[in-house]
């Protein structure tokens, strides 16, 4: 997740009975016998049916006979150009095969989820598994009220994989998939997310997309390498080299921009990926202390964003920076540095090798990563752009499931060897093969283009649901199996995230009953004050003598009240 802010849920509950018998009409949970009472069903993984004796698969559900579970989960929108419902993905087919158990997909879309949500918390009633499910009041509460199971005691019997990995903090969920290119690649573990999936009372409330091994950063900033090599410049790594290369890159001529400031560019910071407020110590929102217990206060009220904004009005007033930088979208920064106009540009991990595919200008293009930054060479970013172990692309199992124990076993598939080879590499011996008993790409997959690649793991692969998520499988794509040399995808990683950590990013924060809406609230009207402000310092409309009057004025119009919510969230998480 890249950055964790979550989205509003402010949820009200007006309904009438209509509107309740509507969405549940026609959407039967389980079986049950003729009083209504739970039908108990044994779930496990068998070989031979209990029933007819019939040989099945190693991933066979036992009990799953006539069983159809409801799953409540909305379709991406690349997916609803493929399949009417995900009933018709290759993946969940392969589960119902590999399975026994029929689910019935109900997909509301992503507008329909809160109130669809409140419908079922009004009734009482629920399908027998939500797809992020956002509960008014948060996890906690939805386990108070009676909506999610507690998973706890499902773990053992019936989700041993899942619960390897979600207690896994070493990186060795999955080892297997890693050959020889380990070594090269040197992926560091990502913490156990039980802490982030376990509520405050300590419930289990959601299977969640895990992925056990940390992905390198996916955005930063990119360099023309041919200009720097013209002006016998090596590729800058502070703040004072950055300079001098801009410098260089201005007399190539009026019509050649030197920087942009990344594809936000109307907050005037680098939003996605800090590529040089980092340097100041600095991300783009609010951050939190080493420990994970103190909600520092918002960069717009540090002395160092003062620092920052003071070289950005030097750079903008000397031309480094692009005249129309606020003005200006993804699409026009990639024209500008594909007509050979712009020397910097921030993009993510795919832009070098995909620009130097897109380039038809007559220069001797070549661009490659620029580490973010750094007042010195040795200083180290306590921020950089980073995935969290938080909840994501979870599903919760609801007190309305009579057969949780399917679900749960069901639900566990996708962390099995199984589950893995299927949901993150396809078919053996069409998409994928294994050397040594380590999965790697054909070469059907390494000779797609960019659309095919993008169906064959949009719409073949990667369905939205839950599972484990392979970082080997994402980090090796750029090169064709290759266990001597780098993907060029990423060494752009690696360069970016090569000396910083994350050690404040802001993460996963939960936010109980309206407690998000009303940081949102107190968060937004400050920024309605403060984003304008930060450009006219920089462009200087406005001069940086005033800082001390807008750092205050920013407290108290929210971010003082915004902080303090978010300390009171990040305290209940700690059980404080």
């Amino acid at each position: 997740m890249k950055k964790s802010k979550l989205s509003s849920r402010i949820l009200s509950v007006l309904l009438c009975a209509v509107m309740i018998l509507g969405i549940f009409g026609g959407c039967a949970s389980g079986e049950g016998d003729a009083s209504g009472s739970k039908v108990e069903s044994t779930p496990k993984a068998s070989g031979v049916s209990s029933t007819g004796g019939e040989e099945k698969g190693p991933l066979y559900i036992e009990g799953s006979e006539g069983v159809t579970l409801t799953y409540w989960i909305p379709m991406t929108d690349r997916a609803t150009q493929e399949f009417s419902t995900y009933a018709e993905h290759p993946y969940f087919q392969w589960l119902k095969e590999q399975t026994g158990v029929n689910i019935e997909f109900i997909h509301p879309t992503y507008e329909q989820q809160d109130q669809q949500l409140n419908l079922m918390i009004a009734s009482g009633e629920y399908y027998d598994m939500l797809m992020e499910p956002w509960y008014p009041g948060g996890p906690q509460a939805g386990i108070d009220e009676g909506c999610f199971v507690d998973l706890y005691p499902y773990l053992d019997e019936y989700m041993p994989d899942y619960k390897a990995a979600l207690e896994c903090n070493d990186g060795s969920f999955a080892a297997w998939e890693w050959g020889p290119e380990r070594e090269l690649y040197q992926p560091q573990p990502q913490p156990a997310f039980k802490t982030n999936c376990t509520t405050a009372s300590g419930a289990l409330y959601t299977v969640s997309q895990i992925w056990t091994d940390a992905y390198y950063p996916e955005a930063g900033p990119v360099i023309r390498k041919d200009w720097l090599d013209e002006a016998g410049l090596e590729v800058p790594e502070t703040l004072e080299e950055l300079e001098v290369v801009l410098e260089a890159f201005k007399q190539r001529g009026e019509d050649v921009i030197p920087m942009n400031l990344g594809t936000d560019q109307a907050e005037g910071i680098n939003s996605v990926d800090c590529g040089i407020i980092s340097a100041f110590g600095l991300a783009n929102y609010f951050q939190i202390n080493k420990e994970r217990t103190e909600v520092l206060p918002h960069f717009y009220t540090q002395d160092a964003f003062k620092d920052y904004l003071t070289l950005m009005h030097d750079w903008y007033a000397k031309g480094y920076i692009d005249p129309d930088f606020m003005n200006r979208d993804s699409e026009s920064l990639s024209s500008l540095f594909l007509s050979d106009r712009l020397g910097i540009f921030f993009g993510n991990y795919t832009t070098p090798d995909r620009w130097k595919d897109s380039y038809t200008g007559d220069q001797d293009f070549d661009v490659v990563a620029m580490p973010l930054p750094r007042k010195t060479k040795d200083q180290h970013l306590e921020w950089v752009y980073s995935y969290f172990s938080q909840p994501t692309m979870n599903t919760s199992i609801t007190t309305s499931c009579e057969h949780p124990e399917i679900a749960a076993a069901w639900l566990n598939v996708g962390f099995t060897k199984e589950g893995i080879l299927r949901r993150t590499y396809g078919i053996e011996g069409d998409t994928y093969e294994l050397r040594d008993g380590v999965p790697y790409y054909t070469d059907k997959v390494y000779n797609m283009d960019s659309a095919e690649y993008d169906s064959f793991v949009n719409c073949f692969l990667y369905p939205s649901g839950t599972g484990y998520c392979s970082v080997r499988a994402d980090m090796i794509r750029g090169e064709a199996g290759s266990t001597e040399k780098l993907s060029t995808w990423a060494e752009t990683e690696i360069v970016w995230g090569q000396n910083a950590s994350p050690d404040t990013n802001w993460g996963y924060v939960v936010f109980s009953d309206d407690g998000w809406g009303q940081f949102d609230t107190a968060y937004n009207d400050a920024a309605t004050y403060g984003t304008p402000m930060v450009l006219k310092f920089i462009i200087g409309e406005e001069s940086l003598d005033k800082f001390d009057e807008f750092r205050e004025k920013c407290k108290a119009l929210g971010l003082d009240r915004a902080q303090t919510i978010a300390q009171e969230a990040l305290d209940t998480m700690n059980g404080k």
